[in-house]
């Protein structure tokens, strides 16, 4: 969105849409989103440092994040409005490459297999 589009868009509603507490608490729980999939990344990264398969991180980190990114993205396209689904922002490609890498090195499915079965492992019980 233009500058001059969000000051047309503050003027038709007399203010900032970010003091709106339906948007406010959106941006919000995207940053919650975001900041648990870096976490859960580097959680992952740290188990390959120190030589680990970390085949259970990797795969809750994939998860997570893609279906987070998703998520994010959706909302990100709810806040900005029709002008979210054109080329005219990045938030529509955002969307697609979100969308992709749910799908892209195993699919969500495949992710909870791993996990279910790492877990079911680490109990000591076959999966």
């Amino acid at each position: 969105m233009s500058k001059r589009q969000v000051l047309i868009y503050q003027a038709a509603v007399g203010r900032p849409i970010r003091h709106f507490e339906g948007v406010s608490f959106k941006i919000a729980d995207m940053a919650v989103k975001l900041a648990a999939s870096r976490l859960l990344i580097l959680d992952a990264a740290r188990a390959l440092d120190r030589g680990e398969t970390a085949r259970k991180e990797g795969a809750v980190a994939k998860l997570y994040s893609t279906e987070a990114a998703f998520e994010v993205a959706h909302e990100s396209l709810q806040v900005h409005g029709g002008i979210g689904y054109t080329k005219d922002l990045p938030v529509e490609r955002y969307f697609r490459d979100a969308r992709f890498m749910m799908i892209g090195g195993g699919t969500s499915e495949i992710m909870r297999y791993i996990i279910q079965r790492e877990v079911y492992k680490e109990m000591g019980r076959p999966s």
